[in-house]
């Protein structure tokens, strides 16, 4: 009875949690992406934006992400919130093909900037505005993210992302389209 006790104990803490089984490890970044709160943002804009047909940079994603950082995007009427992990986007990106903007491109920049930060920790409002492509004289699509960002004494993370998209009803105020002087 006390050997199938702690073979079962033993079990039990050999298996992950439920969500992070999948959890691949991560490998520092390349010291700039994580340097800094404005690194770190460039670097999830630079990760995020593909060319025609290719998909987003998810590695380096990965390597700025926390493995169990969320990124939930806009929710729209007909769904509920999806909260992903960097390894569950690049599956539903797979998945689904990655929808249109895999086969026109996306191009993120970010337009506006506010930041709250104490010790180790902060908080981005970023203002972005996409396109297909660099060329695109106008963009298809603008919103406002809100970035947690931990600092682990070494470098940057980003604990979690999620954003809206402006909308006639949902329109970015003037006070986010400038950035803060940090």
């Amino acid at each position: 009875m006390k050997r199938a006790l702690l073979l079962s104990l033993l079990l039990i803490a050999a298996v992950p949690p439920l969500g992070l089984a999948q959890a691949r490890r991560r490998e520092p970044p390349a010291p700039a992406d994580a340097a800094s709160v404005e690194s770190i943002v460039a670097a999830y804009y630079s990760a995020m934006s593909h060319a025609p047909g290719k998909p987003p940079d998810f590695e380096r994603l990965r390597g700025i992400v926390l493995y169990v950082g969320m990124i939930v995007p806009p929710k729209t009427s007909a769904e509920n919130f999806t909260v992903s992990d960097v390894d569950a986007l690049e599956n539903r990106y797979q998945k689904n093909g990655g929808g249109k903007d895999a086969a026109l491109g996306l191009v993120e920049r970010e337009i506006g900037r506010r930041i709250d930060c104490f010790g180790a920790v902060c908080h981005v409002f970023s203002t972005y505005e996409a396109r297909h492509t660099e060329s695109d004289a106008r963009p298809f699509e603008r919103g406002i993210r809100s970035m947690q960002l931990l600092r682990d004494g070494k470098r940057w993370w980003i604990a979690s992302v999620t954003w809206d998209v402006e909308r006639p009803d949902n329109q970015i105020p003037a006070k986010y389209l400038e950035s803060d002087a940090h």
